[in-house]
């Protein structure tokens, strides 16, 4: 299915992308930069990006023992300790030196998947009390309904992806059985759940009311329910739902041989000609964990082809050095989503699906042989 050509392609390109992600973290010191500009050049750290970062800097280090990811990690989230608010929550945005910022329910939701990386590569209690305190934060914010109370980045209804949020409560509640983070994330997600259209699209995935969704974020609300069926143990209640958008996802992409539309509304439309590259990344590694579950080589196949069109359009040269191993937010990079920026996890998902890729080719050559 995948020739040995193809594995080193993809084992490259994750070294590649794995050097970019060091360089931001260099840039943007102590957290990781938000974005490369080839016009404003890099961005300052970005307190919601640099938590997700730090699981992918730990797997990283396990295929690269000696790049110094392991160290990253630690210094990142040694940061994000001395920036946590009082009340358990992070900032929004792109972080300042003296200004706090508002509290952010989706940012915070990202940290504590950094903290509970540290937990797991450190067994440092320090990292699990942190991320119990932001999880009470989350949890005393949602109501009966299932939506925030407090208004959060765009949208004054809670959006899909935020499931995205409630998984990681969900895995602070397995580590420490609060049953109150636990019921307040199954109330977020049952929100989205009843959200599901007939087509398997999820109303209020956009970043605003009414906004088409980028891939970005329609990966972000089907990996939070795929996180959610792992954690629970149901894949009845919370991962077959989101199948069916995965569905048409594979199709649509293996029509046109991985280029994915970068935004679709809720009949499937596309809105958007340019890939978003970070989408395309996310929705390979939704469709590799379904496939644990289908046992169907058509999903790996597809994620392949969805990770070779983002490979092809990564920068892979030498200079300059800012943007060897960068992965754009667009392609062609002035299209809508981060235009003529390379954000940081973009090169995130980018290394997070072509480990899983790797992973379970390896598992494929060695059936075979």
């Amino acid at each position: 299915m995948i020739s040995l050509p193809s594995m080193l392609k993809y084992q490259r390109h994750l070294g590649l992308t794995g050097q970019w992600l060091l360089q931001s973290v260099a840039r943007g010191n102590p957290g990781s930069s938000a974005y490369f500009s080839p016009i404003l050049g890099w961005s300052g750290p970005y307190p919601e990006t640099t938590g997700y970062l730090i699981p992918t800097l730990f797997a990283l280090h396990n295929r690269f023992p000696d790049h110094g990811y392991d160290q990253a990690a630690r210094h990142a989230g040694n940061w994000l300790l001395d920036i946590q608010h009082d009340n358990g929550a992070w900032p929004g945005g792109v972080h300042r030196a003296n200004r706090q910022g508002h509290p952010s329910v989706f940012n915070t939701g990202q940290v504590i998947r950094g903290l509970l990386a540290l937990d797991d590569a450190t067994k440092d209690n320090g990292w699990l009390a942190a991320a119990l305190r932001a999880a009470e934060w989350l949890a005393a914010g949602v109501g009966d309904d299932g939506q925030w109370q407090l208004q959060d980045y765009r949208s004054a209804n809670t959006p899909s992806y935020y499931t995205y949020v409630a998984s990681p409560m969900l895995d602070v509640w397995r580590r420490t059985e609060d049953r109150g983070i636990h019921d307040a994330s199954e109330r977020v997600l049952d929100l989205v759940l009843r959200r599901r259209q007939t087509n398997g699209a999820f109303a209020h995935w956009g970043f605003a009311e009414g906004e088409p969704g980028f891939t970005h974020v329609i990966g972000y609300t089907v990996a939070g329910l795929l996180e959610a069926a792992r954690l629970t143990g149901d894949w009845t209640r919370y991962g077959a739902p989101a199948t069916q958008a995965l569905e048409t996802l594979r199709t649509k992409s293996e029509l046109n041989h991985g280029r994915l539309s970068g935004a679709f509304d809720l009949d499937w439309s596309e809105t958007v000609k340019a890939v978003c590259l970070t989408g395309n990344a996310q929705i390979a590694i939704c469709l590799l964990v379904w496939e644990e579950q289908a046992h169907d080589l058509r999903l790996v196949n597809a994620a392949a082809k969805l990770m070779d069109e983002v490979c092809r359009r990564q920068w892979v040269h030498s200079w300059p050095k800012s943007l060897r191993g960068a992965v754009g937010g667009s392609s062609p990079l002035w299209g809508r989503y981060m235009t003529m920026r390379y954000p940081n996890w973009a090169a995130k998902y980018h290394c997070d699906a072509l480990m899983s890729l790797i992973d379970r080719l390896s598992c494929e050559v060695e059936s075979t042989t």
